[in-house]
Formats: C-alpha cells, structure tokens, sequence
C-alpha cells in the first residue's frame, strides 16, 4: 500500500497521457507539493483571521495603519502574498487534469476548465478575494468584518 508500483497504481496511471504542454497532471509530484502547500495557507487564514480579529485590530493600529500605509505592517504583507497564492491556484486548477466517471485521465483545456468552473470555481473565488485590502482602499471607518 505504501508503495507506488504498477501493482498498486490504478489503471490510468499505467497510461501515458497526452497532454498540453501547460496542462498539470492531478497525480504529478508539483501538484502534490503545491496541494500541501495551500492546504498549509487555509490553515494559517483559519487561524491567523480571527486571532488578528479578536486581539490585532484596535483603534491605535487603525490609526498607525492609515499613516503608514497598507504595506507597513508585515502582518499585511503576507496576507497579501497568501491571497495572490490563492488567486495563482485558482489557475492552476484551470489547467489540472481530472479523472471522469469512466476513470479516464481528461486532459483537453477547455473540459478541465468547465469541470472547474461547474466546481470549485466559485467557493475559491470567494476565498481568493482580498476583503481587508478592499475595506482599506475604501476608506471605511470598519475595523472588522465578517
């Protein structure tokens, strides 16, 4: 079970794909290492989000906020590359292979990106937007949002 092999490996594994030269493999090593690498985001946004709500955000870093700037906190910074990492996924998948009720590897662009869109598609698109960035450029006076 640990192992790889032709044994244990389901059949369209077996099969050499034809695919794109942009197009991902589901099961390829970079689209493992980049599935853990997000999945390691959600859960610093899971965490971070209401940690920064309930003990960061007050009226002296609000104001210290809107001398500076946006990019003065590095709290913001990387939240900032966390959602361009949510947005560089949300390509990815237009571009990751899946496997149909056949069990067959599909590979054509333009199917991968109608199976994302009837998908995942939306509920990443909402993750991906960035709430805090937008409520700072508005020049609201909300410090939190929900």
């Amino acid at each position: 079970v640990l192992s790889l092999g032709a044994d244990v490996l389901p059949e369209y594994k077996l099969q050499a794909p034809r695919i794109d030269k942009f197009t991902i493999l589901h099961y390829s090593p970079f689209k493992a290492v980049w599935d853990w690498l997000i999945l390691l985001l959600v859960i610093y946004t899971a965490i971070l989000t209401p940690y920064s709500a309930a003990f960061l955000l007050n009226d002296q870093e609000e104001q210290r906020r809107r001398e500076c700037g946006y990019s003065c906190s590095p709290l913001n910074v990387v939240d900032l590359i966390v959602d361009i990492m949510f947005i560089i996924d949300i390509l990815i998948n237009f571009r990751t292979t899946y496997v149909n009720h056949n069990e067959e590897v599909v590979s054509h662009p333009a199917k991968i990106a109608i199976h994302y869109f009837k998908g995942w598609f939306l509920i990443d698109m909402v993750a991906a937007i960035p709430f805090d960035l937008l409520i700072f450029g508005s020049g609201s006076d909300e410090v939190c949002c929900l």
